[in-house]
């Protein structure tokens, strides 16, 4: 999904950021900007609880706050993204996109939920397929498949090539099918979990994948897509700040992720005071890449690139 979101022309569509931790993309620069800066807050709030929580042996709210940091952070890029393309749209001799049919941005990420889903199927131990994780699972293939549903309906209602809007209507139709009989085998390995009705499962997984792979090829062509943004060398320079920005608080995130994981799987003593060390770089990492993101927000551009204050601000 991530490839819609690092194009240097594209908008991210207001479905996208619609939701938990996210704005409307018709909102103005002003707004989405302390959206996230109000969002960083958050995070730095996470990471300090996912530390305290680690340090009281708490370990089911240490996984309840990371999913909700890794929620947090997804919305956080879309938003900075957004604002991103929104400041280097304004910038002079920058001239907005014009939207197409689809959000690429949508779909990509719809199709890869259904991706997610047919996986953990697919590779999770038979033992961890269990009602909750099916329960997650059937809800994944449910959001993913609504979103490429209801992207094709609105692409087909608004085209105005025949073949275009009968190929919509087939696709869905062939989403559905192929969901259904997917479903069913999800729900018999509820009732009765062994290998066989995982393999069903599989083997339905398969013409599902080929269906959303074969949806999203059409509806991502050219004469679908709109027209990208053409920016200035100035609105290049903005929304490299800011996506830059963005990209510090995930580095460290994924720093942080990978340190819990550690923590997770070795338990051996004698490390644990390394890892917590790591688990508090880390933290420290988050706070300074939200700091980064802010002030590259609110300045239009990167402090790493600001020039030095005068040496009369510093007496």
């Amino acid at each position: 999904a991530g490839e819609s979101l690092a194009g240097p022309e594209k908008v991210a569509g207001s479905e996208s950021l619609a939701g938990p931790g996210r704005v409307v993309g018709g909102e103005s620069f002003d707004k989405i900007r302390d959206t996230v800066i109000a969002r960083t807050k958050g995070l730095s709030i996470l990471t300090h609880d996912v530390q305290s929580q680690l340090n009281m042996g708490r370990y089911g709210e240490v996984a309840d706050s990371l999913a909700e940091l890794c929620e947090l952070v997804v919305a956080l890029v879309e938003c900075s993204a957004h604002a991103a393309y929104l400041a280097a749209a304004e910038a002079p001799g920058s001239q907005a996109a014009v939207a197409g049919l689809v959000d690429r941005y949508r779909l990509s990420r719809a199709r890869h939920e259904v991706e997610q889903s047919c996986s953990l199927l697919r590779t999770a131990p038979l033992g961890e397929l269990r009602p909750p994780l099916l329960l997650e699972v059937s809800r994944g293939l449910s959001r993913g498949l609504r979103g490429l549903t209801e992207a094709c309906a609105l692409a087909s209602d608004c085209s105005r090539d025949r073949f275009a809007r009968e190929q919509f209507k087939l696709s869905v139709k062939c989403l559905s099918s192929s969901a259904a009989a997917l479903l069913a085998c999800v729900r018999e390995l509820k009732g009765r979990p062994c290998e066989a009705s995982r393999a069903r499962c599989v083997l339905f997984g398969g013409p599902l994948l080929q269906a959303v792979h074969a949806l999203v090829g059409f509806a991502t062509e050219p004469q679908f897509l709109g027209r990208g943004a053409s920016l200035s060398a100035e609105g290049r320079a903005v929304q490299t700040a800011v996506l830059g920005g963005a990209m510090s608080v995930v580095s460290a995130c994924v720093l942080l992720t990978q340190c819990l994981r550690d923590i997770a799987l070795h338990s051996d003593s004698s490390k644990v005071p390394d890892y917590r060390q790591r688990l508090h770089h880390s933290a420290l990492a988050v706070s300074d890449g939200c700091k980064l993101l802010s002030q590259a927000l609110r300045d239009r551009s990167s402090p790493r690139t600001l020039p030095p204050p005068p040496l009369n601000s510093l007496k």
